[in-house]
């Protein structure tokens, strides 16, 4: 089991209420998917992995994207419908020149 402060609650996740991902790229890209899903009450959670890194002292180069955006398994249909919509779902990154 872990603790999580998730949409500014602090919840338990188990394995009854396991996450999905629902993206992976720019935290801005993030962030942006983080509000329309706390918009639409749908309980999320995003991964910063470089900040993660920089915290336990170390930093990477992150190559599939700088964070990840989870939600529940029982919103992750709805979640799915609302990105969609909104056309976050197929947001691409511009390669590094």
């Amino acid at each position: 089991m872990f603790s999580f402060a998730l949409s500014n609650h602090k919840i338990l996740i188990t394995m009854e209420n396991e996450l999905k991902k629902v993206y992976t790229g720019s935290y801005m890209n993030a962030e942006f998917i983080g509000s329309v899903l706390d918009q639409n009450n749908i309980r999320f959670l995003i991964r910063n992995y470089q900040q993660e890194g920089l915290l336990a002292g170390w930093a990477a180069n992150v190559i599939k994207g700088d964070a990840s955006v989870y939600v529940f398994s029982e919103d992750y249909n709805k979640a799915m419908l609302l990105l969609d919509d909104i056309n976050a779902a197929d947001i691409e990154e511009e390669p590094n020149a």
